[in-house]
């Protein structure tokens, strides 16, 4: 009887001891971009909620009850910060009430508080075209807080943040130090690759003027060498009007725009009016990962990103 009750209980230490897998770390992710960043450094050791879809404007976000419910039992929040997200987010937080998410805990995990953020008027690529856009957060609900914060399009802002959102992860799950430091050391060899063999790419794209519908590519530009020469919307969020929409015609004109670029969450349709008038490409960029059907990864999303551009300088539509 006692060696099988050892027996049994061998068994049963066998069982629930180092060799049970241990419970993921949760993620909540603001965007699609840091889920997908958090996925590479964390692989089957992370379990992932995403705010919104690559497809969804990420001004608009919804604190739905699932949401809710997520950012109640995440150990992780990875977020743009800046006060790109406030406006949902800390309600959504106050309703959540999880304190390993509280301001300055290391489950709180902010892009913005490592890299320098683009404004939208004073640094290039926006300041090039005088474009004259106004950022009504008022009017339109819109609200760039600290500056410009679509860093995902800059690949070296985001190796910057990947580097340190990896540190977090050991810190918040120490468990799984060896398997987040040497993803995060392959992640960011493996980009440096990526960043040198694009800009090689993408170098007849250095000083190429473009239109853009909304301020959403900045960084990408910015890190291409491309310069916008006007902006379709006037006010973001408020859709041009017939007097705007000729103001933009003339502006794509004189500059010698190439091509009109908008992100896959906006209505294409001002911009393919510009496009019509004067006669150049309508550019469709992902913005995100998994934005367009060739972004399904963080590397696909700025090979997608490049492509698409070298196609407009071509004179070729991309939708």
């Amino acid at each position: 009887m006692r060696r099988a009750i050892l027996a049994v209980l061998g068994l049963t230490i066998g069982v629930s001891a180092p060799g049970l897998a241990e419970a993921k770390m949760k993620v909540f992710a603001c965007l699609p971009e840091w889920a997908a960043l958090t996925q590479e450094l964390g692989g089957d050791n992370v379990e992932i909620f995403t705010a919104i879809s690559p497809t969804e404007n990420p001004e608009q976000v919804s604190a739905t009850p699932a949401l809710i419910s997520a950012l109640s039992q995440a150990d992780l929040l990875v977020c743009t910060g800046g006060g790109f997200e406030d406006s949902w987010l800390n309600p959504a937080l106050s309703r959540a009430q999880n304190p390993k998410l509280g301001k300055g805990k290391p489950g709180a995990f902010y892009a913005s508080q490592f890299v320098k953020l683009m404004e939208d008027h004073d640094e290039k690529p926006a300041a090039k075209g005088g474009h004259g856009h106004s950022h009504g957060a008022a009017k339109s609900g819109h609200a760039h807080g600290e500056g410009n914060p679509h860093i995902q399009g800059d690949p070296r802002r985001v190796r910057t943040v990947a580097g340190q959102l990896g540190r977090r992860m050991i810190e918040v799950d120490p468990s799984g130090k060896a398997l987040y430091g040497d993803r995060t050391k392959a992640f960011l060899q493996n980009f440096a690759a990526l960043i040198k063999e694009l800009e090689k790419k993408a170098k007849p794209l250095d000083h190429v003027h473009v239109i853009v519908q909304h301020e959403h590519s900045n960084y990408l530009l910015d890190w291409l060498g491309l310069e916008i020469s006007g902006i379709v919307e006037p006010e973001v969020g408020v859709p041009p009007g017939p007097a705007d929409l000729a103001r933009i015609v003339e502006v794509a004109q004189k500059s010698k725009a190439k091509f009109v670029i908008h992100a896959a969450y906006e209505d294409p349709r001002p911009s393919q009016f510009v496009t019509e008038r004067v006669k150049i490409p309508l550019v469709k960029l992902p913005f995100t990962v998994g934005g367009t059907e060739d972004a399904k990864t963080l590397t696909d999303f700025y090979r997608a990103s490049v492509d698409r551009l070298l196609d407009g300088l071509a004179g070729r539509d991309r939708n």
